[in-house]
């Protein structure tokens, strides 16, 4: 009898190992992703590329065990809040003024349904995963996600620790009533995404999608106060391209984001704003660090793609700007670290990408079938190393109000509404201090860049015409109006 015992033991312990074995083999047949994106994260604002004020040990970590992207671009906006266009982007793999949802004239129903990114990836048998910042819309959310918790569905947080959030569940309508975060949405989103990894037992079985989308550090600047006090005011050095005030209405100056601080800009309120900021990102990195620890210890370790980035950058200061709404480099530049299985490790290349790219990139490397209608292209060459660039040329737009187009060397910005003209050489004004458009030492680097931003205008479908941009912009169905409060709820 005791032998009998034994061997239903052993049988049993033997089978359990067989199907642990059999659902990781399962899970591991295809890469998991864990998708990482901050919000208004600067591309410099990572101690892994050099920034020596700011403290971020885990995404150092994660730069040394994978490839840093230096130069990686949100392509623009069609909207004062500039986070919802990105993330159109990233979820259809489309460009800014094709993604389907940026005519906000036309009806929902009526507006083109691409594929999207989560949707591609739940239809080819990936569990995906929804925690965070959405900002798309309620339909996209539930074609894209299996499971959604503490979704910040839309709309701008005015209090991180009491932020509206929702769950996607399986009522009428596809998800909760809302509630509030009840602690900060940076420690929440990384709980939810702990909970996913450590609790959800269909990842045994099937490879996973997640995308994890802090609020932060998009302000309100909050942060435990230990973190704050990591960046007393006058441990803060300002920017070399801090100026009181922008020499050029750029558009929407007296957006809410510029108005976060007096102007002309004081430098000790400028120093203060930075080190609320800084506080912002360590926090989040010790959150992100939970995240990855957490990944670290599960089975999935092995075969998981992560990638962090954010949906653009943030001037705080730098110009006499401190928001988005601006096609200077710390503006428009995000951060962008990706690691996992067979990527090389500690290496960083230039990358020119856009943000868009996710998409396809993910999709080749997981052996997805790319839809057709993702316009953008991977960046799987970056990885292999047969390229370390992927652009020769970068687009840029904000509105009617600006144009821009970038190389390795130069960089143009017109603004067409005011028929003002910037180029810099990059080479020698990293900073975009120096207007070289009036040198005649430019005048072949000027014309160049003119022609090649009109034909990267025809290319992206740009409703601008430079001639009559508010018209034309007009014409195609976006919004005109100047900077008034109603707008406050979009960022």
């Amino acid at each position: 009898m005791i032998i009998n015992k034994m061997i239903v033991i052993i049988i049993g312990a033997l089978l359990l190992t067989i199907y642990s074995t059999s659902s990781v083999y399962a899970q591991k047949s295809k890469p998991n992703i864990l998708f990482i994106l901050t919000d208004d994260q600067s591309f410099d604002a990572l101690g892994s590329v050099g920034n020596s004020l700011i403290k971020t040990p885990n995404l150092d970590k994660l730069a040394a065990k994978g490839m840093t992207l230096s130069h990686v671009y949100n392509q623009g906006s069609w909207s004062p809040a500039v986070c919802a266009p990105s993330r159109a982007m990233i979820n259809t793999g489309r460009n800014l003024f094709e993604t389907g949802m940026q005519n906000k004239q036309v009806p929902l129903d009526a507006r083109p349904n691409y594929p999207l990114w989560g949707e591609t990836f739940k239809n080819a048998g990936y569990e995906t995963f929804m925690t965070g910042k959405w900002h798309v819309s309620r339909q996209a959310l539930l074609r894209s996600f299996n499971v959604g918790k503490a979704v910040h569905e839309s709309g701008m947080t005015y209090d991180h620790y009491n932020a509206v959030m929702l769950d996607i569940n399986d009522s009428e309508n596809g998800v909760s009533e809302t509630y509030s975060s009840k602690k900060h949405t940076s420690e929440l989103i990384a709980d939810e995404a702990v909970n996913f990894l450590q609790k959800n037992n269909a990842i045994q079985d099937k490879p996973f999608l997640m995308y994890v989308a802090f609020l932060a550090p998009h302000d309100t600047r909050q942060s435990p106060n230990n973190f704050v006090e990591m960046y007393p005011e006058e441990s803060i050095s300002l920017p070399t391209s801090f100026k009181q005030q922008h020499h050029l209405d750029q558009g929407d100056f007296w957006i809410r984001d510029e108005k976060l601080l007096s102007i002309p800009r004081k430098e000790n309120e400028t120093k203060k704003f930075i080190g609320e900021y800084y506080a912002m990102i360590t926090h989040l990195d010790e959150q992100i660090g939970r995240i990855l620890d957490s990944l670290d210890s599960s089975p999935y370790a092995d075969n998981t793609l992560i990638i962090f980035t954010s949906d653009h950058g943030l001037a705080v200061g730098r110009h006499g700007l401190l928001g988005k709404q601006n096609q200077y480099d710390h503006s428009v530049r995000a951060p962008f670290i990706i690691a996992g299985k067979d990527i090389p490790k500690g290496k960083t290349v230039k990358g020119n990408i856009y943000l868009n790219s996710i998409f396809p990139t993910t999709a080749e490397l997981a052996g997805i079938e790319i839809p057709n209608t993702v316009q953008a292209q991977s960046f799987a060459p970056l990885l292999t190393g047969e390229r370390d660039s992927m652009n020769k040329y970068i687009y840029g737009a904000y509105r009617h109000f600006q144009r821009m187009v970038r190389t390795d060397d130069f960089k143009y910005i017109y603004y067409p509404m005011i028929n003002e003209t910037q180029l810099f050489d990059l080479q020698n004004d990293p900073e975009e201090l120096v207007n070289v458009a009036t040198n005649p030492k430019y005048t072949k680097q000027l014309v160049e860049m003119q022609s090649k931003l009109k034909e990267l205008m025809t290319k992206y479908n740009d409703p601008v015409v430079l001639d009559s941009p508010k018209r034309s912009y007009s014409e195609a169905g976006f919004n005109t109006d100047a900077w008034s409060p109603k707008y406050t709820e979009y960022h």
